[in-house]
């Protein structure tokens, strides 16, 4: 797929525009699916041509299925008068607090000066490991984490491709992966150490049969960002008790995702809290039918597979 760049009346190049093509299969066809980056302008072109020019350029290219699942509150908008949607299956972020006085922290010193959140952290520490601490003593607490029956390990790629062909079924449109591009896309998020470490884990029952996974980011005494979890339905709960104690365990205050849908009655009975905020996911396609099965929740679409994956997250 073609990047675009902008050149004001100088030459200068004040805008850009990127975008990554991925191979989806809706029902057993395969199609060609498109994820544009984030749309980037010079201050000094914003009032400009600039953006239009560049959104229009990229549109003109022929595919099936064009989407973005980080747009800004800008682009939303920009977009949304281009014929694109905001879908809201796609669009439900979840939230578990796992050391709930920690994670407070965390996201009242989000976005303020690095040096003063720092400081304020420094100062809280102490405070929170007690507040924390009491709250996980407690046998009904939801911030107790008890070691799960089911047993994890590392995944790598080949057993990835296993779990993502094993438990696509029941969803209409999902993205179809090939090892080589598969390792190099985990290779590459792996290789950005701005969300953390990149851990990727399969869960087994106690027979050894493969259940589920998870893959997310883990950065000691912050929140760690779940790119992808899938598995069983019907044990969509014991995943999940998984993934947070192995979290918990790893050093992390938090998580943050986006939900499936279909499973967030699981979520919400794990203690998960539930926002739509950005990157927005929105998409455009002249195959009304495509929009339709994702605005109904059938589509296997994660993190993993658009351009979230792709930003070194600084």
């Amino acid at each position: 797929v073609q990047s675009f760049v902008y050149e004001d009346h100088n030459g200068e190049v004040v805008g850009f525009l990127g975008g990554s093509a991925r191979k989806m299969s809706v029902l057993g066809e395969s199609i060609q699916a498109v994820f544009g980056g984030n749309l980037v302008v010079h201050p000094r072109a914003r009032s400009g041509i600039a953006a239009p020019r560049l959104i229009t350029t990229f549109l003109d290219q022929e595919h099936d299925l064009m989407l973005t699942d980080s747009a800004n509150e800008i682009t939303r908008k920009i977009l949304g008068r281009m014929d694109f949607h905001v879908v809201p299956a796609l669009n439900i972020h979840w939230v578990r607090p796992l050391r709930p006085s920690r994670y407070a922290v965390s996201v009242v010193t989000r976005g303020i000066d690095p040096g003063v959140a720092r400081g304020l952290n420094f100062l809280a520490k102490p405070f929170c490991a007690l507040a924390d601490g009491m709250l996980e003593r407690f046998s009904g607490s939801p911030f107790r984490q008890a070691k799960s029956a089911l047993s994890g390990e590392e995944m790598d790629t080949e057993t990835l491709l296993q779990c993502l062909a094993k438990f696509r079924n029941g969803y209409s449109l999902w993205t179809e992966y090939e090892k080589p591009s598969l390792e190099w896309l985990l290779n590459f998020m792996a290789s950005r150490p701005s969300r953390g470490a990149l851990r990727r884990i399969v869960v087994r029952a106690e027979d050894g049969k493969l259940v589920g996974w998870y893959i997310y980011y883990v950065k000691r005494g912050a929140v760690g960002e779940v790119v992808q979890i899938g598995g069983a339905a019907k044990r969509t709960k014991e995943i999940l008790d998984h993934l947070f104690h192995d979290a918990w365990e790893q050093g992390v205050v938090g998580l943050h995702g986006v939900v499936d849908m279909r499973r967030m009655p699981d979520f919400s009975d794990k203690g998960c809290l539930f926002t739509c905020r950005g990157g927005w996911t929105i998409v455009r396609s002249k195959r009304s039918e495509l929009i339709e099965l994702m605005e109904r929740g059938d589509a296997f679409l994660t993190r993993l597979d658009g351009e979230w994956a792709l930003d070194p997250g600084d």
